[in-house]
């Protein structure tokens, strides 16, 4: 696709490229084009390139938001899922509607929904529907959102009707909203953690180090050196196979001592990783 570019220049590079496919304008006495014609024909270049580069993003807002709502499932996984709704205005419908996204769970209450919300309902991910009041539901005692019909539509329409711009703004939206539920539980269990050890000392039980049992390999590393941990020899090992290498060195050789030096530190390794994987079981 061609860069959009201003119509005197389109109309240069189509003579260019094309040449005699449009009919020669009419010329004045001095031999220049009509400037009605050259308006006529920058017009309908530029309608055309414009219409491709429309159709060129509708694509790709589409693929986005396909993307979105397949990577977007932290959102939906709080209880109740939340529902995003969006009003649509001036439609020349008989009965106003509405489009919304979400995981459509909450319709399993109904007694007999249509196969359409069947589908929502059995769906995992997140879906497009449009929903409108229902008389017939609403008479039958149903209300909120039970009392509503509601159509799956593919993504596709759902971005064609409200843009990429509106449907993001929702989506971000109900994003800050989970990550602060999620934030709000954390520090409610770090409260449940401080008020339970404080119970817990009360009662004589003091909780034990961990650090020994859950430390990475660095930390282990780093408590062997001070002689701690349950790598605590391996400092000691380490001195003795330096020595022997040293000996060795001045004895026999480097590339000999090299070799035990080598074989030392594999067999140390060896150790050290046999040691923590028996101590984790």
């Amino acid at each position: 696709m061609y860069p959009i570019q201003s119509p005197e220049e389109f109309i240069r590079r189509q003579a260019g490229e094309r040449p005699g496919l449009f009919p020669s304008p009419r010329r004045g006495a001095t031999g220049a084009a009509s400037p009605l014609y050259e308006t006529f024909q920058s017009l309908s270049f530029s309608q055309e390139e414009q219409g491709r580069s429309a159709a060129d993003l509708l694509e790709r807002e589409i693929w986005a938001v396909t993307r979105i709502m397949a990577v977007s499932t932290p959102i939906w996984n709080q209880n109740p899922s939340p529902i995003l709704s969006f009003s649509l205005g001036h439609l020349s419908e008989p009965v106003p509607y509405r489009l919304e996204l979400s995981r459509f769970t909450h319709l399993g209450a109904l007694r007999s929904p249509t196969p359409g919300e069947q589908a929502l309902i059995a769906s995992d991910t997140p879906c497009w529907a449009r929903v409108a009041p229902n008389l017939e539901r609403h008479l039958a005692g149903y209300s909120d959102a039970l009392a509503c019909s509601y159509v799956p539509i593919p993504v596709a329409e759902a971005v064609k009707l409200l843009g990429l711009g509106r449907i993001m703004a929702q989506i971000e939206t109900a994003t800050q909203i989970a990550g602060q539920a999620v934030l709000n539980e954390a520090r409610a269990q770090e409260d449940r953690r401080t008020r339970l050890v404080a119970v817990e000392r009360m009662l004589g039980c003091e909780p034990g180090p961990v650090m020994d049992q859950e430390a990475p390999m660095r930390t282990q590393v780093a408590l062997a050196l001070l002689g701690k941990g349950r790598l605590a020899v391996l400092a000691p090992n380490a001195a003795c196979l330096g020595l022997a290498v040293g000996v060795l060195c001045f004895l026999a050789g480097f590339a000999q001592a090299l070799i035990v030096f080598l074989f030392g530190v594999v067999l140390l390794a060896a150790w050290a990783l046999y040691v923590l994987h028996t101590s984790n079981w």
